[in-house]
């Protein structure tokens, strides 16, 4: 007799993010949003062009055309790959602050004892960290969930910081905190060396991240990746049109387009519309919140979703 199979058990934790097929349509009409512009201009060109008689001389060669193609497909292959390793780099950094957030925490509860780990003071510390992510989240992105906002304004009155704190005065008074753990005497020499490496480690995963929140792809580049988009998109659309398939050169146009500005929303991890584009900040911020603080922090009407396509 065949053996038995014994069933799995599900856990709580939720399943791992993924786009699921029914959210194809969603993404195409969040990239279609952002190209608005890009479309309204493409339709406007298409109608000249059919309705237009263009002379020979400004028509590029088959052959030229061909050979444009393919340095497109170059130019925009080799955009997306950057594209998509600058969003990779910035989640790995922002792994790299999950990680150093638990440790801090860690660090703290191994050497503080339990009378003193159970203290206001150990509490406010790893509440500082909280803080910390919450305010680099909104300084790399420059917005934030207003219920998010009060969240985190209610977290620095608790300890005691201005409203105007931001990530550079945070990470001060951290290391003021550690300095004055080891005046005290709750922790040694070895302590405040292991604190202070957590708090350094995380510093240079935040100074990665403002570095490609604040650096974008050169200008001169971008510029030419575009114009020579549309300038091949206008031969291609002009060559079907000619051979009596408009529709076809449309569509490849179109596609060229999306391709490359992909690349180009990609390119900034941190924007505002919580897209499919965007890394999901605030459901990271939430995690470690949960993680230090056991889930003390009420972040109002926000909910965070595992959904790429809802990330926000």
């Amino acid at each position: 007799m065949p053996a038995r199979r014994i069933p799995y058990e599900i856990g709580g934790y939720g399943d791992p993010a993924a786009t699921n097929q029914r959210d194809y349509l969603l993404i195409l009409l969040q990239l279609l949003k952002r190209m608005r512009l890009d479309l309204i201009v493409t339709v406007g060109m298409t109608a000249v062009i059919l309705n237009l008689s263009i002379p020979e001389k400004w028509l590029l060669s088959t052959r030229a055309v061909s050979v444009l193609g393919i340095a497109m497909s170059i130019f925009i292959g080799f955009r997306n790959t950057q594209a998509i390793g600058r969003w990779w780099e910035a989640r790995t950094l922002w792994g790299t602050v999950v990680n150093t957030s638990r440790g801090w925490a860690d660090a703290l509860r191994a050497h503080l004892d339990d009378q003193q780990w159970g203290s206001t003071r150990a509490k406010s510390l790893v509440q500082l960290q909280v803080a910390l992510i919450w305010q680099l989240n909104f300084e790399l992105r420059n917005f934030w969930h207003p219920d998010l906002r009060t969240m985190q304004l209610r977290l620095l009155e608790r300890l005691d910081l201005p409203r105007q704190s931001t990530v550079r005065s945070l990470a001060v008074e951290r290391s003021r905190q550690i300095q004055h753990l080891l005046r005290d005497e709750w922790i040694g020499e070895m302590g405040r060396m292991q604190l202070a490496q957590v708090s350094i480690a995380c510093m240079d995963a935040i100074g990665g991240l403002e570095r490609i929140r604040n650096t974008p792809i050169p200008p001169p580049y971008d510029m030419f990746v575009r114009i020579i988009n549309w300038v091949f998109g206008t031969q291609l659309l002009i060559e079907f049109n000619r051979n009596g398939s408009p529709a076809t050169g449309l569509l490849l146009f179109l596609g060229f387009l999306m391709a490359e500005r992909i690349g180009a929303y990609v390119e900034g991890p941190f924007d505002q519309d919580g897209s499919s584009f965007s890394m999901p900040l605030n459901t990271i911020c939430t995690v470690i919140s949960n993680d230090l603080m056991c889930n003390e922090l009420d972040f109002g009407r926000f909910q965070p979703s595992r959904n790429p396509v809802f990330w926000d």
